[in-house]
Formats: C-alpha cells, structure tokens, sequence
C-alpha cells in the first residue's frame, strides 16, 4: 500500500468519524474542507503527513509555549503517570506533584495571589472566573451585580459561557448566545472600527466614551 493511499485512507476515516470544533461538518464529510494530518512536531515547527515542514506560529492553539518534541517534558509525564496519572482534588483530596507545583506557582506569581485552581483549557479557566464572579457577588448579596462586558472581535473560549464572552458572531450562531449578563463594546482597532475622517485621539475617546 503506498502512502498516499495511506493517507487518503486516513483523511477518509476522519471525515467518517471526527467531529470537529469550528468546522463546517457538511463540507467536512463532503470533502469541502480539506483534512490536514499533523503527524510529528520538532521545536517551533510541525510536519504534516505529506511530509511537509512548517512553521508553527499559531503554537497549536496558543498553547505549546515550550515547544515540541520535548523529551524531558516527555520523560517527566511517563514518571508520574507511572506513579499516578490523575487523581482529582475535590473534597481535600490532594497529591504530592500538584502541591509542589502550587508552590512554585506561587512564588513565581505577582504579589497578592495566594491560591491556584486547575483547569484543562483556557476556555475552562474563563468559565471558572465567571463563576468565581458570581459566586462572590452572591456572597456579598449582590444578587444583580452580574454582569461581565467583553470586546468585540476577541476570543475567550468556545464553552457556553465563555463562548458569550468571545466577541465573534460564528461562536454565537445556532448555539442561543451570548447568555444573560454578557455585553459587548466596540473593539479598541482603529483600523477596523474608525468611522471616516476620525482621528486617532477621536476615537480612543470614542471607545472611552
């Protein structure tokens, strides 16, 4: 079997099988939307399965800041899976590898933060800060001070809540968002958002305003 029938083969059982994020899924099993394999990755730059080198500026999804192929990282994750791979942290439960990262968290972090909480994705973190939010106002007895203004044009995660917080329309469409107490201003790109003839100074008064 060559390997472009061994790809077309993979590209095939993706389009049977995958449901992707952010993705058309008609034109996807259509073929309309082509199906990049990523097949390693080596520092800054991935190969795909063509063999194709390139440069990954994107960094995954903003989330491979040190890299890829780093095989101490690697080596540290087989260890500790070995001993436990995962163990929640509800109710006091706790273990000895999120303690010591808890400390050094800390102690690199700016003065004032005392605590860390875990999540799995950045669109996990921002849906535990708007419960935070609420949870915090609800103490106080600030039943109505709920409300949370984001910026057109930007991303904040594709969860129910933090999808509303994104300030694009295709994370809202077909999916009843934002939800309640989500509002949007206006974008601070000139480029983009300056009506004709208006400065630069105008229109930063203008978001201002």
């Amino acid at each position: 079997m060559s390997a472009n029938q061994t790809i077309a083969q993979l590209q095939s059982t993706d389009r049977e099988t995958v449901f992707h994020p952010s993705t058309h899924a008609s034109d996807h099993a259509h073929g309309k939307v082509p199906v990049n394999i990523i097949q390693s990755g080596n520092g800054i730059y991935i190969k795909n399965q063509q063999g194709t080198e390139l440069l990954d500026a994107f960094a995954g999804l903003y989330c491979v800041n040190v890299g890829y192929g780093r095989t101490e990282i690697a080596d540290a994750i087989y260890e500790q899976a070995k001993k436990l791979a995962y163990y929640h942290t509800y109710v006091g439960h706790s273990n000895e590898a999120i303690i010591e990262l808890s400390r050094r968290i800390i102690d690199w972090a700016p003065d004032g933060m005392r605590k860390v909480y875990y999540g799995l994705s950045g669109s996990d973190a921002n849906e535990t800060q708007i419960k935070l939010v609420r949870y915090y106002q609800n103490i106080l007895g600030n039943k109505s001070k709920k409300k949370i203004i984001s910026r057109d044009r930007g991303y904040h995660g594709s969860s129910i809540a933090a999808g509303s917080l994104t300030g694009l329309n295709l994370f809202h469409q077909a999916f009843d968002l934002p939800i309640d107490d989500i509002l949007h201003t206006l974008a601070p790109h000139f480029y983009w958002n300056a009506e004709d003839g208006m400065s630069e100074t105008e229109f930063s008064q203008h978001c201002a305003d």
